[in-house]
């Protein structure tokens, strides 16, 4: 198997290279970018979503598990190489259904980088080689329906935030998580995603904290509407 049938999990070598580059790494690269122009943007006005990005298997060295470019990284050097004054100490919220491992790779032995992951530990990475730079592990599994995995994530989340205070919070809010979906083999409805994400973004904004919200994975053909119902929901809750 080449580097890039290994990096998004389907054969593409057999590709010629411009058609590869046309339907996957151009727009991941531009997906990359919003990232990056999201997190300014939530410096301006206090939060951001990015409809795409969240490749949170890309570390800067290497990629997998779909993902090419590490934005969550990116993202977060960007910050604070260009924003100095404001950007030291960054929270990653992972609540994708797999481990974060790439920019867990990234940001082994940083202080002022705290990493919450929540995630089921029975499938893939599988990476304990990243598991160091997780701050706030948090297991779920197929057991876990809306009631108990949002007492998780805010009885983490809350923990995470009494010891670590960042001045900017990156959420990686994959749907994967939902039920049904063929690789997270989890059990959260679309109403729960829609909690998930509001609670972490009044977690952050109550707080005064920036958020940029990326979407990372999600296989089902329901995650789209389920994706558009928390965006709206945000909208008009941010509004209030």
């Amino acid at each position: 198997m080449c580097i890039r049938d290994r990096i998004v999990e389907i054969p593409v070598c057999f590709l010629p290279a411009s058609i590869l580059r046309w339907r996957v790494l151009d727009p991941m690269a531009y997906a990359t970018r919003g990232s990056v122009e999201g997190a300014v943007m939530a410096l301006q006005r206090g939060w951001a979503i990015n409809l795409s990005g969240g490749y949170h298997h890309a570390s800067l060295s290497s990629g997998g598990g779909f993902c090419v470019y590490a934005d969550i990284t990116i993202v977060t050097r960007f910050l604070r190489e260009f924003y100095p004054e404001r950007i030291d100490r960054v929270m990653i919220v992972d609540l994708d259904a797999h481990q974060g491992n790439g920019h867990e790779r990234d940001f082994i032995g940083d202080n002022n980088t705290y990493i919450v992951d929540m995630y089921n530990h029975r499938i893939y990475p599988g990476d304990s080689y990243a598991k160091q730079a997780i701050s706030k592990d948090i297991s779920v599994t197929h057991m876990d329906e809306d009631q108990e995995f949002l007492a998780k994530l805010r009885r983490g989340l809350g923990d995470a935030l009494s010891e670590f205070t960042p001045s900017f919070l990156i959420y990686n809010a994959g749907t994967d998580c939902m039920q049904n979906d063929p690789l997270g083999n989890l059990e959260l409805s679309p109403a729960g995603i829609v909690e998930r994400d509001q609670i972490v973004f009044e977690m952050a904004l109550s707080r005064n904290i920036p958020i940029l919200m990326v979407l990372s994975g999600g296989y089902q053909l329901a995650n789209a509407p389920c994706i558009a119902d928390s965006v709206e929901n945000l909208l008009r809750t941010l509004k209030r």
